[in-house]
């Protein structure tokens, strides 16, 4: 599985930090190509549950990782499952 970050859509309101939306797409052999989209807040819920591993995850933390100023510098990031990379 492989998950990119292709947009950032910034609040329209500059003090709802937590309504930054991430577009995203997961490409994956058995499930496709799907494009969705995760909010900031919502990323933040997600990490704290579940363990890194898959693309989806540690495309997560990345997201709660990076600072304001950084979201935009995101776009275009690719992240694999670990399972898949060369160790």
């Amino acid at each position: 599985m492989r998950a990119t970050i292709i947009a950032h859509e910034k609040p329209p309101d500059p003090s709802s930090e937590e309504v930054h939306r991430f577009r995203f797409q997961i490409d994956d052999i058995q499930l496709g190509t799907v494009t969705e989209f995760v909010s900031l807040r919502t990323a933040r819920v997600l990490v704290e549950h579940f363990e890194d591993g898959n693309a989806l995850i540690r495309m997560l933390k990345a997201i709660v990782a990076a600072h304001c100023d950084e979201y935009d510098e995101l776009v275009g990031r690719e992240y694999s499952d670990l399972r898949n990379q060369a160790v």
